[in-house]
């Protein structure tokens, strides 16, 4: 999958100090997003596979990359490339995802998350409770808000994001077009679905989020609280039990 807007590094903060990146991985398209941490380097989740020399040249001419994030355990295709163009970087996924990754990519030395924890502070990372498989969460502070993270459960795709069967295939399992949850999460990533949202319920309403970036699909910048609240309560079988029928 082509496009004008991939590969290009674009903010999500006005201090430049947060950016995202649309990249393609065949069928569909991912997300990368970068922040600048306070050594003033740059960490990366899900780095995007087949980068042109542009993509790593302007965060090299910025401070260079310490940190490279496989949010879970599929997003690791550009983390061999990356670690070649910044050999003094490491990686990091959560630990639940550590055996899948040793499996797909036995080159690479993966760290817990625990180990970066500290390091990236004060960004702030989430593992939300009731996970069969892990997906981590993010949360930057910015002079307007947090910007979020939000991982493979959560999508904002456009046609333009997806060939024709990868978006059948999206709504069989659970996805679509526009802003939302995944409404079948256990289908690879989550156990116990009231535990899930009750996590990031409670998470939303700490740290409010100004944007969310998705790891698919664009970011979302306007009611962003409220849009998101809609989106779980969507896919909330408590509240789904609860509604009223229709006459």
């Amino acid at each position: 999958m082509k496009g004008a807007d991939l590969y290009i590094w674009k903010p999500l903060s006005e201090d430049g100090h947060l950016l995202w990146l649309k990249y393609s991985f065949g069928p569909g398209t991912a997300n990368s997003l970068a922040a600048k941490l306070p050594d003033h380097t740059w960490l990366v989740i899900s780095p995007p596979s087949e980068a042109p020399a542009a993509v790593y040249d302007l965060l090299y001419q910025r401070g260079g990359v310490s940190a490279l994030v496989a949010p879970n355990p599929y997003h690791n295709r550009g983390q061999a490339a990356w670690r070649q163009r910044f050999p003094r970087s490491l990686s990091y996924a959560p630990s639940g995802a550590l055996p899948r990754l040793s499996k797909k990519t036995p080159a690479i030395d993966f760290r817990s998350m625990d180990e970066l924890a500290q390091k990236i502070r004060p960004l702030r990372q989430l593992l939300p409770k009731g996970m069969k498989a892990p997906d981590m969460l993010f949360q930057i502070p910015t002079k307007v808000g947090y910007v979020w993270w939000m991982g493979d459960q959560f999508s904002n795709s456009g046609r333009s994001d997806q060939i024709w069967l990868l978006r059948l295939l999206a709504r069989f399992v659970g996805s679509g077009l526009g802003y939302r949850v995944n409404s079948k999460p256990e289908f690879v990533y989550v156990r116990d679905r009231a535990a899930w949202i009750e996590s990031i319920r409670a998470a939303l309403e700490e740290m409010p989020p100004s944007a969310v970036l998705p790891a698919h699909g664009d970011p979302v910048t306007e009611r962003v609280l409220e849009r998101t609240r809609r989106a779980i309560d969507a896919i909330d079988s408590k509240k789904l039990r609860e509604a009223p029928e229709s006459v």
